[in-house]
């Protein structure tokens, strides 16, 4: 193995951070290519994961070719939305929006699946409009569970088969990929989708004849919002890569 001598101190970024922002692949593929020995820094081959890049200074190639981040590290805002907030930049007539929570440099942020306005919840915005589209898109196949607070219960059973063989509703076919009633809760039930029409869950309940009083997303993919501590209108910002992709 090389020496390690003149590289970088511990400060800057982690190295396999800085190859995924430099679009090489997430942070475990670029581990993979640290250990192969296909990274230098400044001339010198890389093959420990510990190693911090200083962005400012340092000349990272990969298998010879030099590589930098050619945009902004991609990003993830986690927001617990509350209800009577609209996921829209601005509308003339409502002026609390979901951005209203936020900083303005979060103003170019793209929402990745939205909430209606009276439901609350997990909601994810991105700085990458192709990120936004993949964790929204039900192509993708990525899961959002809801709780569902109904005003009264047309029974579990009844629910299960529409839900799963599909109701048709303005022309179009709408399906869950799982409902149960929460155990021990009157006419509360978790719902799965693995697609995101508009008003989904709140148009399949009230084909069979009853009202959401209360629709909370509780996850998107494998975030969970019970795990993040977070209060409503609040968020939390992560690295898109790692907790995404």
């Amino acid at each position: 193995m090389k020496s390690q001598d003149d590289l970088p101190p511990k400060d800057g970024i982690r190295l396999n951070r800085y190859l995924a922002d430099c679009g090489l692949g997430s942070r475990r593929k670029a581990e993979e290519w640290i250990l192969k020995g296909l990274i230098e820094i400044n001339g010198k081959q890389v093959t420990d994961l510990a190693v911090r890049v200083l962005p400012e200074t340092d000349v990272v190639s990969f298998r010879g070719k030099v590589v930098r981040p050619d945009r902004e590290p991609r990003q993830l805002l986690l927001l617990n939305k509350p209800a009577g907030y609209l996921c829209s930049h601005q509308d003339r007539f409502h002026e609390k929006t979901v951005f209203s929570l936020l900083p303005e440099k979060f103003k170019n942020y793209k929402i990745a699946g939205r909430l209606d306005l009276n439901s609350r919840g997990l909601l994810l915005l991105t700085n990458d409009g192709d990120l936004a589209q993949k964790i929204s898109h039900p192509s993708n196949g990525s899961e959002k569970e809801y709780l569902v607070w109904l005003k009264f219960d047309p029974g579990e059973k009844e629910i299960q088969t529409a839900f799963q063989k599909g109701i048709l509703d303005a022309g179009e076919i709408l399906r869950a990929k799982m409902v149960k009633l929460v155990p021990g809760k009157d006419c509360v039930y978790r719902v799965i989708l693995g697609e995101g029409k508009k008003r989904q869950i709140r148009r399949m309940f009230h084909s069979l004849g009853t009202h959401v009083l209360d629709l909370q997303r509780i996850r998107v993919g494998s975030i969970q919002l019970e795990k993040l501590n977070l209060p409503e209108g609040k968020y939390l910002l992560k690295d898109a890569v790692g907790v995404w992709e």
